[in-house]
Order: structure tokens, then C-alpha cells, then sequence
């Protein structure tokens, strides 16, 4: 079903891109990526951005690539999921291009904002962990992280929804103009292209997705949380709140 849902917004958009940040993800990365290499169209392509592994990420990586003509790696040096993502996104020359974690790939929200952003004049398309609900499956000091920083992000910054970081699909060209203008904060990188998105008056539509804990965030939350307060001040100094 995926297969065939998927082949006809292909042949309308003619391009899509998945952009996937990896890091430290070798016990997931064949069980994650190869049921959904199986169900995907031609002209449907994956760019992985593998950022400072220690482990054998990036060779498992390119191993599966020999095998899948899908499938495009890029490899910084530094471990920063903002870069990652950027990287991602300032590479790709598709003309929808998504992005998604390993441990989430939510199809069933591909489909529906797929077909959402098809039928609609939106820019882009925010999956949200805060509009989960019950299919939000992550520990609950996790899911509580995410609420804190969405209410920090509205307080400090003017933001304006549920969610900033869950899963993406947007009008590339759309973007553009935003990409350079970002930063490259570790963890805020996704924060930041939306809050401008919404300054520059673009529509941007937020759908549920669904996910659960399939392994230990390769970056513990201890560490995660000094990290996105220091990129909150960041932001706040170089955006203001509008």
C-alpha cells in the first residue's frame, strides 16, 4: 500500500527526498531502514547525513548503499543533529524533501502530509509529538522535555504551535531563502528554520505522528537539556521575540 500511495505523489512531484541525520545508530540501522527500502518508488531517494559515529554506522551505511541505488551518504566529522539536518537540507535539490529520525519513520504521517501538502497551499508539514497523545509512546521525563521546550520556545521566541522538532515535509524551494540564515545549534537547528518560517509568513500545518522508545537516545537527555538551554539564549539573542 505504501508502495503504490507513494509512486503517485512521486510522479507528481517528480522528486522526493527523505533526509535522515544518523549518529551512533548501528543496532538500528538495518532493522529501521531495510523493510522501508522494500516499499519504496523509483525517484523516491534517501539522503542519510551520518555526523561523527564511533561506531560502525557509517560502514554498515555504505555497505547498504552497494545494495540500494536509493540511498545517498554524506559524512561530517563533528556530532551535531542541527548540522546533520542542515546539511541535509541545503544538499538536497528535490523538489519535496522531507526529514525524519531513524528510531521514528512514521509512514503513515509520509502519506497523510504527503497528501495534506498536495491539497493544500501549505509550505510545510510538522509532525507533532505534543498532538501524539497516546501514541506517544516515549518515557515520560522525554515527553515532558519536549512539552518544557515548546513552552520555552513560545515564551521566549514568539513560537507559534505544538511542536518544532518531530518529522518534516516541506516545499524545498520555499525554504530556500530561510536555509542561510539559520544557525548551526546542536540541538535547535529545526527550531530556529521554523520560527523564521513562521516570521516570513509561511504556512506551516502540524499533524500527530507516532512513536515509541526503540533504543537508548544516542545522546543522554542530562546532556541534551545544558545544551538546548544554552542554544534557547542563543536564539533569543539573535531573534528576539516577535
Amino acid at each position: 500500500m505504501l508502495l503504490n500511495k507513494l509512486q503517485t505523489l512521486v510522479e507528481k512531484y517528480e522528486t522526493i527526498e527523505l533526509v535522515i541525520p544518523v549518529y551512533n545508530e548501528e543496532s538500528i540501522l538495518e532493522s529501521q531502514l531495510t523493510p522501508l527500502l522494500s516499499e519504496l518508488p523509483d525517484g523516491f531517494t534517501i539522503l542519510i547525513v551520518e555526523n561523527g559515529s564511533t561506531d560502525a554506522t557509517l560502514s554498515i551505511l555504505e555497505k547498504m548503499q552497494l545494495e540500494n541505488r536509493c540511498i545517498k551518504i554524506t559524512s561530517l566529522q563533528e556530532a551535531s543533529y542541527g548540522n546533520a539536518v542542515r546539511h541535509g537540507l541545503e544538499s538536497s535539490t528535490a523538489e519535496i524533501v522531507m526529514v525524519d529520525d531513524l528510531d521514528v519513520l512514521d509512514t503513515a504521517f509520509w502519506l497523510s502530509g504527503l497528501t495534506l501538502l498536495d491539497s493544500s497551499a501549505a509550505d510545510m508539514i510538522q509532525g507533532s509529538k505534543v498532538l501524539a497523545g497516546k501514541n506517544d509512546k516515549r518515557p515520560f521525563l522525554r515527553r515532558t522535555a519536549t512539552r518544557v521546550l515548546t513552552m520555552l520556545l513560545r515564551l521566549l521566541l514568539g513560537f507559534r504551535g505544538t511542536d518544532t522538532h518531530g518529522p518534516k515535509i516541506m516545499r524545498r524551494t520555499s525554504f530556500v531563502p530561510i536555509f542561510p540564515l539559520c544557525g548551526n545549534e546542536p540541538d535547535l537547528y529545526p527550531s530556529e528554520l521554523i520560527i523564521l518560517a513562521q516570521r516570513m509568513g509561511l504556512s506551516i500545518r502540524e499533524l500527530p505522528i507516532k512513536l515509541e522508545e526503540i533504543r537508548d537516545t544516542p545522546l543522554a537527555l542530562h546532556k541534551r537539556i545544558p545544551r538546548a538551554l544554552r542554544d534557547l539564549v542563543r536564539l533569543r539573542l539573535k531573534l528576539g521575540r516577535k
